[in-house]
């Protein structure tokens, strides 16, 4: 029996705004299915720089590789599925390939706490860092396209637990 109810919810964001903390207790305390973008688009960037403008093209196909292994798992499992991913440019390409898919069944949130606190949670990771000026760039993409996504789709999690986030503006 098809579950019709189930949700693709794309959770995006600049680099250390908490889309992984957020994707990962979504998968233990509410069973969602998780596709890590940032690593099915290494195939078409192994040193990263998906912004970059000569990098365009491979950002596409990125995209496309995405959406195919996406439509995939959805179709296949009856799970709703969290992508996390930053998305790195194209975004409104992006979004329009998957809307065009999933219709009303997608949900698109970004994760948009204060610059300060994404600047702290990046250099907390440790493992790695997106760093201040690129933050500071993905931002301002994100910023650019509020009326696009809508402004009631972007949260902000400052001083926020990941916990005290997904209680107020995730209901599943």
């Amino acid at each position: 029996m098809k579950n019709h109810n189930k949700k693709l919810l794309i959770l995006t964001g600049p680099g250390g705004a908490g889309k992984t903390t957020i994707a990962e207790i979504l998968v233990t305390k509410y069973n969602f299915l998780l596709i890590d973008g940032d690593n099915l688009d290494t195939e078409f960037f192994p040193n990263g720089e998906q912004w970059l403008p000569k990098n365009s093209r491979n950002l596409g196909k990125a995209h496309n590789k995405i959406l195919d292994y996406t439509k995939k798992l959805f179709n296949e499992q009856e799970k709703n599925v969290v992508l996390d991913y930053i998305i790195f440019g194209r975004y409104i390409e992006f979004f329009e390939k998957f809307k065009n898919e999933f219709g009303n069944r997608l949900i698109i949130k970004v994760l948009f706490p204060s610059f300060e606190e994404m600047i702290k949670r990046d250099w907390d990771r440790q493992c790695w860092t997106t760093g201040a000026g690129r933050i500071f760039t993905v931002r301002k993409e994100f910023e650019s396209m509020k009326k696009y996504i809508g402004k009631e789709n972007f949260i902000n999690s400052t001083k926020q637990t990941p916990e005290e986030t997904i209680k107020k503006y995730f209901k599943f």
